[in-house]
């Protein structure tokens, strides 16, 4: 089984575009910002019980978008519309829901727009009991995050990015995936704008590898984008020897990926024709439980999870489709 791996790895790297099999990049001084420590520091500050579980409408989901808010003024991230970066929705229960969305523009002129996107409400405190909900999503929240830094850092540096991009950090996933919903309906700029999302939803933890290695992550892409992707992931995943084990299939299971694709919000970005992909690590038997709790993040491995997933916004970015 490992050595047919390394074949099909081997035949996906000679089969790829010649321009996106150039020499990689030095990226090295971006990738040192997904530091053990300062994932810890973010993760852990909104999966506390002081956060409440984030539940959407609740006075503590108002500190976590207050905090949210400063992490993306401090990165130099502007209003994709209006004066805010956060954009308040009704939900049917009339709770007030907060997306949370910077842009960072191009480096040069560009109508072109990736969205890396993350939900960061949670399940909030049920009968007493905290939902803290550290992987499903502080995991995601705290990738995006850091991913923002890494391209606010090049952007610092005069080196792009070639292509305009919106951090999206969306409320309501719990209520039917409110945040992204409403995100698409009040959109400034043309749908056919944007190129992709990048959608990050419980990436932090180990429980269910598809393989023998916790180093894993699973990719649900968009059919028509599949080929494309893979391949650009299969080559950084080797050139920057992050040593993932990258399952595409979701367990080899058609019916479970296709469920799982619809419950996250790259769902709604995929309806609307953009191009869309999710990253996970996938359920387990913390999920929607009490004990979804920071201690049991596997913050190696969600760093290195973190590396892929900015390298190939960067590489996307970089050799466009």
């Amino acid at each position: 089984m490992k050595y047919s791996r390394l074949l099909l790895s081997i035949i996906l790297l000679l089969s790829v575009n010649i321009a996106v099999f150039s020499q990689p990049p030095d990226l090295g001084r971006y990738l040192n910002i997904a530091s053990e420590d300062k994932l810890k520091r973010i993760l852990s500050f909104l999966s506390e019980d002081s956060a409440g579980g984030r539940a959407t409408g609740s006075y503590e989901m108002t500190m976590v978008t207050a905090f949210l808010l400063e992490r993306f003024k401090s990165m130099g991230l502007t209003p994709l519309y209006g004066r805010t970066m956060v954009r308040s929705f009704y939900l049917e229960d009339y709770a007030i829901g907060r997306n949370v969305i910077g842009l960072l523009p191009s480096k040069e002129f560009s109508d072109k727009y990736i969205v890396i996107s993350a939900h960061y409400d949670h399940m909030g405190t049920l009968n007493g009991n905290i939902y803290n909900g550290a992987d499903d999503n502080a995991s995601g929240v705290t990738a995006l995050l850091t991913i923002a830094e890494m391209f606010s850092m090049i952007s610092s540096d005069n080196q792009g990015p070639a292509y305009n991009i919106i951090f999206a950090l969306f409320d309501g996933k719990e209520s039917n995936m409110a945040g992204s919903s409403w995100f698409l309906e009040e959109l400034p700029i043309p749908i056919k704008s944007i190129s992709y999302d990048i959608n990050i939803d419980q990436i932090g933890c180990t429980f269910t590898p598809p393989g023998e290695s916790e180093n894993y992550i699973l990719a649900l892409i968009d059919d028509y984008i599949e080929r494309d992707i893979m391949r650009r992931l299969d080559y950084l995943n080797i050139a920057y020897k992050l040593g993932i084990d990258i399952d595409y299939t979701f367990y080899r299971s058609p019916t479970f990926f296709d469920i799982f694709f619809k419950i996250s919000d790259q769902y709604n970005f995929s309806k609307k024709g953009i191009p869309a992909l999710l990253f996970t690590s996938g359920i387990h038997m913390h999920t929607y439980k009490q004990t979804d709790d920071h201690y049991f993040i596997n913050y190696p491995v969600l760093a290195n999870r973190i590396k892929l997933i900015f390298l190939l916004t960067h590489n996307l970015l970089e050799k466009p489709a």
